[in-house]
């Protein structure tokens, strides 16, 4: 039997890249899907390329930068199959590029909106039928460089909305425990995506010179596949990882492997570092 057999998963951008990666992985395991894009034509035609019979895949038009179209994504979703399992918060942009003082302020605001809102507006919707239930995984995509050794400069909105993603996750790890819920985040790693166009069509001036030649880097190698986050995606929503969470996970560098045996006791691994006495994290 699939791993996902008979669950209910919402992923948000689930038509593209990361998310469409993430969006075929959960339907390799069992499970039927709902999407959400921003265009209908970018819907319709994910669905009709990846299960033309609708059975398993769906897709409606919603920008989850607003708490009504939030509401009415998850909405759908209890209409049509009674209940949500897994939640994959994968929605976000770039937002500006370069120095903090040449950046919109209204655009740098839009940023945390999609990405940390946006991410908050639907992991509230679909709390009362998985605390109903008793059980339910969240899942959301934290960034490229978050938790690193090198802070992104010249990418203050995304990097700061990103790391209120793992913050996030952290606290509703917690939160939401107690009802058998388990709320995790992921690092895709340097997936080769629109965020990489942005930045090279930004150009090196904005992004800095170590930045546009890594992404230069990363466009010609063609970057590490999204297959990767998907697999990591569909490992976190099986029952097989339900002793992790609060926890941010690399889908380049841990493998479903060894997180299947990772203690839970362990508290401070896999989470943003944290000054606690004399220790920033804890290590095997």
């Amino acid at each position: 039997m699939k791993s996902l057999q008979n669950k209910i998963a919402i992923v948000t951008g689930g038509t593209r890249a990361i998310g469409k990666a993430i969006t075929l992985a959960l339907l390799r395991e069992g499970a039927t899907v709902l999407v959400c894009s921003r265009t209908q034509e970018e819907v319709d035609a994910f669905v009709k390329a990846n299960d033309p019979t609708g059975k398993h895949l769906s897709g409606i038009v919603a920008d989850v930068s607003k708490l009504e179209d939030c509401k009415m994504l998850v909405e759908t979703a209890r209409k049509y199959y009674n209940h949500i399992d897994i939640l994959v918060n994968n929605a976000g942009i770039y937002g500006p590029i370069g120095p903090l003082e040449e950046n919109d302020p209204e655009k740098w605001a839009q940023t945390f909106q999609i990405n940390m809102f946006g991410m908050m507006y639907m992991t509230q919707q679909v709390i009362p039928m998985m605390k109903k239930k008793k059980s339910g995984k969240i899942i959301n995509l934290a960034g490229g460089g978050v938790g690193g050794k090198r802070p992104l400069a010249r990418f203050t909105a995304y990097y700061a909305s990103k790391t209120a993603v793992v913050a996030f996750t952290e606290a509703m790890g917690v939160e939401l425990a107690e009802y058998g819920i388990q709320v995790n985040c992921i690092s895709p790693g340097a997936v080769v995506s629109k965020f990489t166009e942005q930045l090279l069509a930004d150009g090196r001036d904005k992004a800095g010179d170590m930045m546009y030649d890594q992404a230069l880097k990363q466009k010609e190698s063609g970057g590490d596949p999204p297959e990767l986050a998907g697999e990591c995606v569909a490992f976190l929503a099986s029952s097989a990882a339900d002793h992790i969470n609060g926890k941010m996970i690399s889908a380049k560098w841990e493998k479903p492997a060894d997180l299947k045996k990772l203690n839970p006791m362990k508290e401070n691994l896999y989470n943003l570092r944290r000054v606690d006495d004399t220790f920033f994290y804890e290590k095997e």
